[in-house]
Protein backbone atom coordinates (compact mmCIF):
# COMPACT_ATOMS: atom_id res chain seq x y z
CA UNK A 1 0.00 0.00 0.00
CA UNK A 2 1.27 3.46 -0.86
CA UNK A 3 2.49 5.53 2.09
CA UNK A 4 0.13 8.45 1.44
CA UNK A 5 -2.90 6.16 1.33
CA UNK A 6 -1.75 4.44 4.52
CA UNK A 7 -1.35 7.83 6.23
CA UNK A 8 -4.87 8.87 5.19
CA UNK A 9 -6.35 5.65 6.56
CA UNK A 10 -4.55 6.09 9.88
CA UNK A 11 -5.51 9.78 10.04
CA UNK A 12 -9.15 8.75 9.68
CA UNK A 13 -8.77 6.69 12.86
CA UNK A 14 -8.50 3.26 11.33
CA UNK A 15 -5.91 0.66 12.15
CA UNK A 16 -4.12 -1.10 9.30
CA UNK A 17 -3.72 -4.83 9.86
CA UNK A 18 -3.15 -7.95 7.82
CA UNK A 19 -4.25 -11.56 7.86
CA UNK A 20 -1.50 -12.47 10.30
CA UNK A 21 -3.04 -10.09 12.83
CA UNK A 22 -6.55 -11.43 12.21
CA UNK A 23 -5.44 -15.01 12.64
CA UNK A 24 -3.46 -14.15 15.78
CA UNK A 25 -0.48 -16.20 14.65
CA UNK A 26 2.43 -16.65 16.98
CA UNK A 27 5.87 -15.53 15.77
CA UNK A 28 6.72 -19.19 15.17
CA UNK A 29 3.59 -19.73 13.07
CA UNK A 30 4.34 -16.57 11.08
CA UNK A 31 7.80 -17.92 10.33
CA UNK A 32 6.42 -21.25 9.13
CA UNK A 33 3.92 -19.47 6.87
CA UNK A 34 6.72 -17.36 5.41
CA UNK A 35 8.82 -20.48 4.83
CA UNK A 36 5.98 -22.25 3.03
CA UNK A 37 5.39 -19.23 0.81
CA UNK A 38 9.10 -18.89 -0.05
CA UNK A 39 9.39 -22.59 -0.93
CA UNK A 40 6.18 -22.52 -2.95
CA UNK A 41 7.26 -19.46 -4.94
CA UNK A 42 10.62 -21.07 -5.64
CA UNK A 43 8.96 -24.29 -6.76
CA UNK A 44 6.88 -22.37 -9.27
CA UNK A 45 9.90 -20.35 -10.42
CA UNK A 46 12.00 -23.49 -11.00
CA UNK A 47 9.10 -25.25 -12.72
CA UNK A 48 8.76 -22.36 -15.15
CA UNK A 49 12.52 -22.10 -15.61
CA UNK A 50 12.57 -25.77 -16.61
CA UNK A 51 9.56 -25.13 -18.88
CA UNK A 52 7.48 -27.78 -17.16
CA UNK A 53 3.72 -27.69 -17.01
CA UNK A 54 2.02 -28.52 -13.74
CA UNK A 55 0.97 -31.80 -15.33
CA UNK A 56 4.59 -32.65 -16.22
CA UNK A 57 5.76 -31.76 -12.72
CA UNK A 58 3.01 -33.95 -11.29
CA UNK A 59 4.37 -36.90 -13.29
CA UNK A 60 7.86 -36.27 -11.88
CA UNK A 61 6.48 -36.10 -8.35
CA UNK A 62 4.21 -39.11 -8.76
CA UNK A 63 1.05 -37.14 -8.08
CA UNK A 64 -1.71 -35.44 -10.04
CA UNK A 65 -1.88 -31.91 -11.44
CA UNK A 66 -4.32 -30.62 -8.80
CA UNK A 67 -1.80 -31.60 -6.13
CA UNK A 68 0.89 -29.54 -7.85
CA UNK A 69 -1.52 -26.66 -8.16
CA UNK A 70 -2.12 -26.76 -4.40
CA UNK A 71 1.63 -26.84 -3.72
CA UNK A 72 2.07 -23.68 -5.77
CA UNK A 73 -1.09 -21.69 -5.17
CA UNK A 74 -2.01 -22.69 -1.62
CA UNK A 75 1.14 -23.45 0.37
CA UNK A 76 -0.81 -23.27 3.64
CA UNK A 77 -2.59 -26.48 2.66
CA UNK A 78 0.62 -28.48 2.28
CA UNK A 79 3.57 -29.48 4.41
CA UNK A 80 7.11 -28.19 4.37
CA UNK A 81 8.16 -31.77 3.61
CA UNK A 82 6.10 -31.87 0.41
CA UNK A 83 7.49 -28.54 -0.80
CA UNK A 84 11.07 -29.56 -0.04
CA UNK A 85 10.58 -32.97 -1.66
CA UNK A 86 9.27 -31.30 -4.83
CA UNK A 87 12.20 -28.89 -4.98
CA UNK A 88 14.67 -31.74 -4.51
CA UNK A 89 12.96 -33.67 -7.32
CA UNK A 90 13.63 -30.67 -9.58
CA UNK A 91 17.31 -30.69 -8.67
CA UNK A 92 17.47 -28.08 -5.93
CA UNK A 93 20.33 -28.52 -3.49
CA UNK A 94 19.90 -28.60 0.23
CA UNK A 95 22.06 -25.46 0.43
CA UNK A 96 19.72 -23.64 -1.97
CA UNK A 97 16.64 -24.76 -0.06
CA UNK A 98 18.23 -23.63 3.20
CA UNK A 99 18.88 -20.20 1.70
CA UNK A 100 15.14 -19.85 1.01
CA UNK A 101 14.15 -20.44 4.60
Amino acid sequence: MKANKLDKIKAAGFEVTDSVDWLELTPEERTIVAMRIALSEELDRVRKEKKLSQFELAKILGTKQPGVSRLISNPSSTTLDALIRALLALGATTRHIASLI
